[in-house]
C-alpha cells in the first residue's frame, strides 16, 4: 500500500461498496459537497485493480474535477495502484461548458452518460462514476434521477453524514436495481471554501493551458446556439434591426425560429420586441463582448471532445475565429460548443455569461 494510501481514513463501513467493486459493476457516488467522494472513487479503484479488474473511473464534478480540467467530464482507465484522482490523467473528456451544472443539467447528464458508454464499450469491469455536490432540491433530485436513468449503475452508493441524501435513495429500495449502498464520509474529510474551490479551479485551468497556442480558423458549426444554423440576413435587413435595437449589429442570420442577432453594445429590449412584431418571429440578441475570451470545446465528427478553447475573436466578416487551444492538431474539428465561462489565459474565471439571447 502506497504511503499517501496509507494515510486515508478507510471506515469498514465502506466495506459493502468495496466488495461491489472488487466484484465488478457501475457504481455511482453521491453526496453533498466536501463528503469525500473522490477519495471514494480512489479507494474503490485500487480495491478493483487489486482483484485484477479493469477499471475506468468517471469524474463529472465538473466543479472539482480531478480528471481532466474543470467544465468537464472526465474518463480514465488506470492501469496500477493510485494515491488520488488527481495523478490520472483523462483518457478522455466531455465539455459541459460550466462549473456549476444548474444551467447546464442536459448537457451534464448527457457528457456523463456518453464517457460512461465509452467505458463499458472499453469493456471495464468496474466502473466508478464521481459526481457533484449538488443533492438538495428540485434541481439536485432531477440531476441525479437523470444519471441513474441514463447510466444505469448497478449501486448507488450515498455518502452522508445523515439522511441528507435519502431523497435521491429511498425509493429505490423498492425496485431490483440499482441498490442503494449508505455509507458515512471519513473523518478526516475537510471542508473546503469558496476561495479554495475557485482557486483549485483556477491552478487546474492553468495547467490545461499552459502549452496552448493561438490558431485561426474559419468558424464550424456551432452547438449551444442557433448561431450558425441559419443563413446570413440581407443588407438591408440588417441596416432595419439595427435601426430597432439601436445598435451595430455585427452578425445577423435567419434562423427557423426568427433572426439571430450578435451586437455590439447594449440593444434596446423594446426594439428587439418591435423588431421581432415586424418580422414575425423571435429575435435573440447577444453582444459581442460576451463572445470574449469564452470557454468553449472542439468537437470532432462524432461529436466528441477533442479539447477546450478559449474563443478570443471573431472576424464576422470573414466568417474565422481565434482560439487558444492545447490541441496539436485542428484539422479534425467539425464543431465548437459554447460555454458559459469567460477565462483568462492563466486560468482566472472573468465572467459568467448567458448566450441564449432570451
Amino acid at each position: 500500500m502506497s504511503e499517501a494510501r496509507s494515510e486515508w481514513d478507510i471506515p469498514s463501513a465502506w466495506e459493502p461498496a468495496r466488495e461491489v467493486a472488487r466484484e465488478g459493476g457501475a457504481l455511482l457516488l453521491i453526496g453533498d459537497v466536501d463528503t469525500g467522494k473522490s477519495t471514494l472513487a480512489a479507494v474503490l479503484a485500487n480495491d478493483a485493480l487489486g482483484a485484477g479488474r479493469t477499471v475506468a473511473v468517471v469524474d463529472a464534478d465538473v466543479g472539482q474535477s480531478s480528471i481532466g480540467p474543470p467544465a468537464c467530464v472526465g474518463l480514465a482507465f488506470p492501469k496500477g495502484e493510485i494515491a488520488s484522482l488527481e495523478g490520472l490523467a483523462a483518457d478522455a473528456i466531455d465539455f459541459v461548458g460550466a462549473c456549476s451544472p444548474g444551467r447546464h443539467l442536459l448537457q451534464l447528464a448527457a457528457s456523463a452518460a456518453a464517457l460512461t458508454r465509452q467505458a463499458r464499450e472499453a469493456q471495464a469491469e468496474t466502473i466508478i462514476i464521481d459526481t457533484t455536490g449538488l443533492v438538495s432540491g428540485g434541481v439536485g433530485r432531477a440531476l441525479k434521477g437523470a444519471k441513474v436513468r441514463l447510466l444505469d449503475p448497478d449501486v448507488v452508493v450515498a455518502l452522508q453524514e445523515e439522511d441528507e441524501v435519502e431523497p435521491l435513495i429511498a425509493h429505490y429500495e423498492a425496485r431490483a436495481r440499482p441498490r442503494a449502498v449508505r455509507l458515512r464520509p471519513s473523518r478526516r474529510v475537510r471542508e473546503r471554501s469558496r476561495d479554495e474551490r475557485a482557486a483549485n479551479r483556477q491552478r487546474h485551468f492553468a495547467s490545461y493551458f499552459r502549452d496552448a497556442r493561438e490558431i485561426e480558423r474559419d468558424w464550424p458549426p456551432v452547438e449551444n446556439s442557433v448561431w450558425t444554423s441559419g443563413e446570413p440576413l440581407p443588407g438591408h435587413l440588417r441596416a432595419y434591426a439595427e435601426e430597432r435595437v439601436a445598435c451595430e449589429v455585427l452578425y445577423a442570420e435567419r434562423y427557423a425560429e426568427g433572426v439571430f442577432l450578435i451586437v455590439e453594445g447594449r440593444p434596446d429590449p423594446n426594439g428587439i420586441l418591435r423588431f421581432a412584431d415586424s418580422f414575425g418571429g423571435r429575435v435573440l440578441a447577444v453582444e459581442q463582448a460576451s463572445l470574449s475570451h469564452l470557454l468553449v470545446g472542439l468537437l470532432d465528427e462524432a461529436g466528441g471532445t477533442l479539447a477546450l478553447a478559449i474563443l478570443e475573436e471573431v472576424d464576422f466578416r470573414k466568417r474565422r475565429m481565434v482560439l487558444y487551444t492545447p490541441l496539436a492538431d485542428e484539422t479534425a474539428v467539425r464543431g465548437v460548443r459554447l460555454g458559459s465561462i469567460q477565462l483568462g489565459r492563466d486560468g482566472t474565471q472573468l465572467a459568467t455569461v448567458d448566450l441564449s439571447g432570451e
